[in-house]
């Protein structure tokens, strides 16, 4: 079957090539390529035909690099190139075997992210796929999986380019909000001589640690992480659990802090919990999570228009070190201890200029080593690190793609060098925790139970019969 593009317009005076910035040089490159896959389970089937009309009219014209491959210029400069896409190479319809139950068709469909996961994009037309699944899931009838190389963006403006082609269910008419956030970092109003003071010791500490981590410094080995070259490019699996956002402010309205608190508090109780099971003890080991920043909510999201129009789609993102609790492995230690320490941790890094200067650093170091050298630099933060953390935001309305209701919505990010990572979608009064990890290392499915005790114990300790 042959798909063909229609009615594709293009403004007369955007210049047909257009360089591409550094930070998508650095995360498509021979040294790292990270590829996002979002998983939107749809409440009734969806096929080829409308996808087509999906891309066409909606989803191509929100990003003019979803029109562009990469090319390299006379003087070797990786450039984005606009083409004429051929939408048949991008569409694709994967088949599962027949008869089986709502819960096998579920697996599959994991399996199937999994599998596409590890298939690099085609450097010879424009860097996205989209699948359609056409079989049940637990959440729905049919699913679609939007496959976009990170070069193009970075997590906030690739899915907000999605949410933009995408409709609302109560009023087509009307665009998709999402939640005006902005970040304050604590103390920055304060003026007191001890405030900055204390301000510069923790970010000379940080810059320290990043420097480390960057180069020579390594995690422990352990349960989740087996410290394997090339870690990237094998099989993965993934688990992800549902939990209600109003049992998450509950536990907030107990323990305080914020909720990227409480669920770096639940992702520390999971791999306490993991590692207990596994015999593992994680006192005396170095343990870091890796969380990912995005610098745009320091100034305030945009809409994808906006971006569009301030030319700022891009990528914004920076990183910081953040240690794991290790203790001894005891099964009666208090859930809310994890929470707590939490909430600790993120509160002094809040209490330094680390996030500001991560970016000073990059384009130093590009200037010195070029962008192969910032490559390095973030494949290493990675590799040495023991797992990372990335979260996105959905709209506050329920959403449809090509007239079809989306019922649940995950993500994963593919391609980074560790063995175990976990992503964040909050969406109409769900936040949805998934888990991906290297496979016939860590055990998904005893994971995946320990994500739920985790997050069930915090509960239980913080609120007790409250419901």
């Amino acid at each position: 079957m042959a798909f063909t593009q229609a009615n594709q317009t293009q403004r007369q005076d955007e210049e047909t090539v257009v360089p591409m910035s550094p930070s998508s040089q650095c995360l498509h490159s021979s040294v790292i390529s990270l590829t996002v896959l979002f998983v939107m389970e749809l409440e009734t089937m969806l096929d080829e035909f409308e996808i087509v009309d999906f891309i066409n009219n909606l989803f191509l014209p929100t990003n003019a690099r979803f029109s562009s491959i990469v090319y390299v210029d006379d003087n070797g400069v990786p450039c984005w190139k606009k083409v004429n896409v051929n939408i048949e190479d991008h569409v694709i319809v994967p088949i599962f075997p027949k008869g089986l139950s709502t819960m096998d068709y579920d697996e599959n469909l994991r399996e199937y992210v999994s599998k596409i996961a590890g298939v690099k994009l085609s450097s010879n037309q424009p860097l996205w796929e989209i699948h359609v699944v056409k079989y049940p899931n637990l959440n729905g009838e049919g699913s679609v999986v939007f496959k976009i190389s990170h070069a193009i963006g970075d997590g906030y403006s690739l899915i907000s380019t999605v949410y933009n082609a995408c409709r609302r269910v109560d009023d087509p008419s009307l665009p998709l909000a999402l939640p005006n956030i902005s970040l304050r970092v604590n103390g920055i109003e304060k003026r007191w001589l001890w405030s900055y003071l204390s301000k510069c010791i923790n970010t000379v500490s940080d810059l320290t640690w990043h420097v480390l981590k960057g180069s020579v410094l390594q995690d422990s080995k352990s349960a989740i992480r087996s410290g394997t070259p090339g870690v990237e490019f094998r099989p993965i699996a993934i688990s992800s659990i549902s939990i209600s956002m109003e049992s998450l402010k509950q536990v907030k309205s107990k323990v305080g802090g914020t909720l990227n608190d409480l669920v770096t508090g639940v992702i520390y109780y999971t791999i306490h919990l993991y590692m207990l099971r596994k015999g593992d003890i994680s006192r005396g080991k170095s343990m870091n999570l890796l969380v990912m920043f995005n610098m745009r909510m320091l100034k305030g999201y945009k809409s994808i228009k906006e971006m569009m129009k301030a030319n700022i789609c891009g990528n914004h993102v920076t990183f910081i070190n953040v240690p794991v609790p290790c203790i001894n492995g005891e099964n009666n230690v208090d859930p809310l201890y994890f929470v707590t320490k939490a909430k600790e941790i993120m509160e002094r890094k809040k209490n330094s200029y680390i996030t500001y200067l991560t970016n000073p650093i990059i384009k130093a170091l590009r200037i010195m080593r070029g962008t192969k050298g910032v490559s390095e630099h973030v494949h290493t933060n990675f590799r040495n690190t023991t797992t990372m953390i990335t979260n996105l935001i959905g709209p506050n309305e329920k959403m449809a793609v090509a007239g079809h209701a989306v019922g649940s919505c995950f993500f994963i990010v593919a391609g980074i060098p560790q063995s175990l990572t976990f992503t964040t979608a909050s969406w109409m009064g769900q936040l949805r925790l998934t888990a991906t990890m290297e496979k016939n290392f860590i055990d998904s499915q005893l994971l995946c139970s320990c994500m739920k005790e985790a997050f069930e114990n915090i509960f239980q300790a913080a609120c007790g019969g409250d419901k």
